[in-house]
């Protein structure tokens, strides 16, 4: 929770800046994020479908997974958008179609185990406060400059939001590691992570090696969004939130290994 120091230094510098008042104000503009941030979380409609309807064997190998963890009430939909993509929120999983693409069904099944070690870490609460907070650390220096007219202030509290910015950074890459460590020890195949991650890589790398050269075609030009499905964040991004492929899957690997190493010796 190193992320938390930056935001209490920043309502420190805003009783700098104003006493009492500096803090509500404070206090105002984060529950004011909080608000909005609320009401923008994603929504299921049209475009999601259930996977128990659309792939009902699939379905069955996914929640197979949730009971191994112990978890109730999680939901799987497909997602009408050809860019291969997965996320969860709350407690609902979303498959892209572009997933079924380029991946076979146990590296569907393994991100899919990915994710819902996001659901069992509770990085579903997590990962929108980290979101709302950097909106708050974002504008606090504004406020700040326009409580106290401090350029010093203004340049503390801006260092506070860069000093947040590495943390979050920070703590969202080692949630992708935990859940990577989730997924491994609830697949049957756990080799599939790996493969699943290594075609993902090479769609990403094939994507940016078709808009570097920029040459005239269709996937350019027909590119499109997927649909709006993040929380309330800034249309910036400052620093990396997920670590590079090779790392997770030099990782996952090492993980593996060692497990089957504990399985041998026990027997």
């Amino acid at each position: 929770m190193r992320f938390l120091l930056p935001i209490g230094l920043m309502f420190a510098l805003a009783y700098l800046a104003h006493g009492e008042a500096g803090v509500l104000a404070g206090l105002v503009v984060l529950a004011s994020v909080l608000m909005v941030g609320a009401m923008s979380l994603p929504r299921l409609n049209s475009g999601y479908s259930p996977l128990e309807t659309v792939n009902p064997p699939l379905w069955e190998k996914i929640q197979e997974l949730t009971k191994k963890l112990g978890l109730r009430n999680v939901k799987v939909y497909v997602l009408d958008a050809y860019i291969p993509n997965a996320y969860s929120f709350r407690r609902n999983v979303v498959l892209s179609l572009g997933l079924f693409e380029v991946l076979d069904e146990d590296e569907i099944v393994a991100i899919a185990a990915h994710e819902i070690g996001h659901i069992k870490n509770r990085d579903t609460v997590l990962f929108p406060l980290l979101a709302y907070l950097r909106i708050f650390s974002f504008i606090m220096p504004f406020a700040i400059l326009a409580l106290s007219g401090s350029l010093v202030l203004f340049m503390l509290s801006l260092s506070l939001y860069l000093w947040y910015e590495l943390e979050r950074s920070s703590c969202l890459k080692g949630r992708e590691f935990k859940a990577d460590d989730v997924a491994v020890r609830i697949l049957n195949v756990p080799f599939s992570l790996k493969r699943a991650l290594e075609e993902l890589k090479y769609y990403e790398d094939l994507m940016s090696q078709v808009r570097k050269h920029a040459l005239p075609g269709i996937e350019p030009a027909m590119e499109r969004k997927p649909p709006e499905r993040t929380y309330w964040t800034p249309s910036f991004l400052f620093l990396p939130t997920h670590p590079p492929y090779d790392d997770r899957i030099f990782r996952i690997v090492s993980l593996i290994e060692a497990n089957e190493t504990r399985r041998k010796r026990s027997n």
